[in-house]
């Protein structure tokens, strides 16, 4: 009987395919639940000559009815296809137990899909399954035993021949349909560069700090799990690291993706240069490995070996990182990856050079806050006044402040909390500047002809184009940099409780509570979206991994679009809303960890 219910709630909330625009009222939440005593909201669909006035909360086992209240009207949110939307409250409901919400309109009851109420629930629900899928995204078998002798390849009179082979094994698949190992991307876009392989291993060593932290016995096993993930990957920096350098970017595996099409190619074809930069990876893979040598674990080497690869690297990229950027120039992108590395150093070694060289780096990104006349304390990228944002990392530059501030005198942390804390306040005030019932924190964009405007989501015609794609990344990212921010504003109640608001909002949106109903974390939640590749399932999604997400439109930056298929579109676009990508995960992962 309690399945039929079920059933029939399901069939009420969410009448359309996965892939299609809801056509009917949708009562959206977050599809896995809410936290005990955290901040609790649901969002409803609709359209016009729709009024919803009132909602209801029932008890999923008893069908008794535990509270009510009025809904908020919102109304339309830019030109988000026909939709109107209303928002609902009830953070006071602190029971557990399993909920669903009913409201009604023109005389039609609609529900949302059954969630929970609980502590700890993202931590008990998500983070076992993320570890699982990093797990299972590692390059094993076939793929290991190719990358033991993996081809460095080479360009002479047009011609590629091999250089040498070097010792590959270890790491992660980079995504869905792509099992190439991939440091970083985009590098011809200059100010765009996703943090991608260094950021999952940072990411597990991060989130192992945290849950070590807390100390509780509910993640006492899977913290097991994730620093034997974290060692693994750091084993795989330091096979790829070049002698006195950086690091290969890349094990490419493109052709048929057989473990024979396996090979490491020149970051620049032109100079015949492997070495990757700050910001191609280099900066965040040494701040993992210096995490690695503190840890009390060690895998293929030992700790003192991860300490030593990465001061290597350092030193090499302090000598010659703008020989190896685009156009010479240092950006804010730079500054984090740089920061990070040099904070993790000075941890694991207390040497004062990269104390000193945090301070420099720290110094230079805090100068990047700007104001112009349209808006008040953004991060620049470049150095004028061109607006910073990203499709994945767009949180890092606070990120890597508040790692900052665990390395300097009281002085120095109240300087830098003063300007994460108008960055934040940047953010929150964009994002509440249009309609927005979900909170979804929004960005200052600039377009490729130099157009500036705000928007929900990463533009489609920037530097990186063709490239663009979902940003559950970019959410995790911002859900990260406000958790994290958080703690230290405690004297400011209502400020931090925005910040826990907006990060929890990300995760929300990520979880199953936006306007597609549809939960990204494959093996969770409802209406998991499937990636299908020119029409066809050949490429499947693993449960734990998060897929890139919603986007702008197709046709139109100011609406909204998912899960356009190849049936529809033509073209080889799925991947850009439906592909699974490590950094989406990494940055989940890190947000969840923190309490």
């Amino acid at each position: 009987m309690k399945k039929l219910i079920l059933t029939m709630f399901a069939m009420a909330t969410f009448q359309f395919s996965q892939a299609k625009d809801p056509v009917t009222p949708q009562v959206l939440t977050n599809h896995i639940g809410y936290e005990t005593t955290g901040f609790k909201q649901a969002t409803i669909l609709g359209f016009e000559g729709d009024h919803f006035d009132s909602f209801k909360i029932i008890n999923n086992h008893t069908k008794q009815e535990v509270t009510s209240g009025e809904v908020t009207a919102v109304g339309k949110v830019d030109n988000w296809k026909n939709w109107l939307f209303w928002t609902l409250d009830f953070t006071s409901l602190e029971t557990p137990g399993e909920y669903i919400i009913q409201t009604s309109s023109q005389g039609k009851t609609y529900y949302s899909y059954p969630f929970q109420i609980q502590e700890q629930i993202l931590e008990r629900n998500t983070i076992s399954d993320i570890v699982y899928y990093f797990r299972g995204q590692r390059a094993v078998g076939l793929f290991e035993k190719a990358d033991a002798e993996l081809p460095v390849m080479k360009n002479e009179n047009g011609e590629e021949v091999i250089v040498k082979r070097i010792d590959a094994r270890g790491g992660w698949a980079d995504a869905t349909g792509d099992y190439s190992k991939v440091f970083s991307h985009l590098s011809y876009s200059e100010f765009f560069n996703p943090q991608q392989i260094p950021l999952t291993v940072w990411s597990l060593f991060k989130s192992y700090e945290e849950i070590c932290r807390r100390n509780e016995k509910g993640l006492a096993q899977v913290k097991k799990r994730m620093i034997d993930e974290a060692i693994y990957g750091a084993d795989y920096l330091v096979n790829v690291k070049i002698p006195n350098g950086s690091f290969y970017r890349s094990v490419s595996c493109w052709g048929k993706k057989l473990p024979s099409d396996r090979k490491i190619e020149l970051v620049d074809p032109e100079t015949n240069e492997y070495n990757t930069n700050y910001r191609e990876g280099a900066g965040v893979a040494i701040a993992a490995l210096a995490m690695a040598s503190m840890n009390e674990f060690s895998g293929q080497y030992s700790s003192e070996k991860y300490l030593e690869t990465a001061e290597e690297a350092f030193h090499f990229l302090e000598a010659n990182n703008q020989r190896l950027i685009i156009g010479g120039k240092e950006n804010i992108v730079d500054d984090y990856c740089a920061l990070v590395a040099a904070v993790e150093l000075y941890k694991a070694s207390k040497k004062q050079v990269y104390k000193d060289a945090a301070d420099k780096r720290a110094n230079k990104l805090m100068n990047r806050l700007t104001t112009n006349d349209s808006y008040q304390n953004y991060w620049r990228a470049d150095d004028q006044d061109r607006p910073f944002f990203h499709a994945a990392d767009a949180g890092f530059p606070v990120v890597s402040l508040l790692g900052y501030i665990q390395i300097v005198d009281e002085a120095k942390k109240q300087q830098v909390l003063e300007v994460v804390k108008k960055s934040l306040h940047f953010d929150l005030a964009i994002s509440e500047e249009v309609n927005n019932p979900f909170n979804y924190v929004r960005q200052y964009v600039q377009h490729k002809g130099g157009k500036r405007e705000s928007g929900f989501f990463f533009i489609h015609d920037s530097e990186t184009a063709p490239w663009w794609q979902g940003e559950n990344a970019r959410l995790g990212s911002m859900a990260t940099a406000m958790k994290l921010a958080a703690q230290h504003f405690e004297n400011d109640q209502a400020f931090a409780r925005q910040l826990k608001k907006y990060a929890q909002s990300q995760l929300n949106w990520v979880l199953g509570l936006n306007p597609f109903n549809s939960c990204m974390l494959e093996g969770s939640g409802y209406n998991n979206p499937q990636y299908l590749f020119f029409g066809s399932y050949e490429y499947k999604n693993a449960p734990g991994g998060i897929v890139n997400g919603i986007t702008a439109g197709l046709t139109d930056y100011h609406d909204i679009d998912f899960q356009k298929g190849y049936a529809e579109t033509g073209n080889d676009d799925d991947w850009r809303w439906v592909e699974q990508w490590l950094p989406h995960t990494s940055w989940f992962l890190y947000a969840v960890s923190l309490k």
